[in-house]
């Protein structure tokens, strides 16, 4: 039971804190980044990204 609970918060964490599991934002439906970047072109990786922040 603990590793099933222990397996749950992994993938949690992981699916807030890594860019492609993370959902995109500027769509109206519940695609993640890693599904909207295969609609646009399924040969388009991501290279680099920025961070940027509003509250600096």
């Amino acid at each position: 039971m603990i590793n099933g609970i222990v397996n749950g918060r992994i993938q949690k964490f992981l699916k807030e804190n890594t860019l492609m599991e993370q959902e995109y934002q500027l769509s109206d439906d519940k695609k993640t980044v890693k599904e909207a970047l295969a609609a646009a072109d399924k040969d388009a990786k991501v290279l680099a990204f920025k961070r940027f922040s509003l509250s600096d």
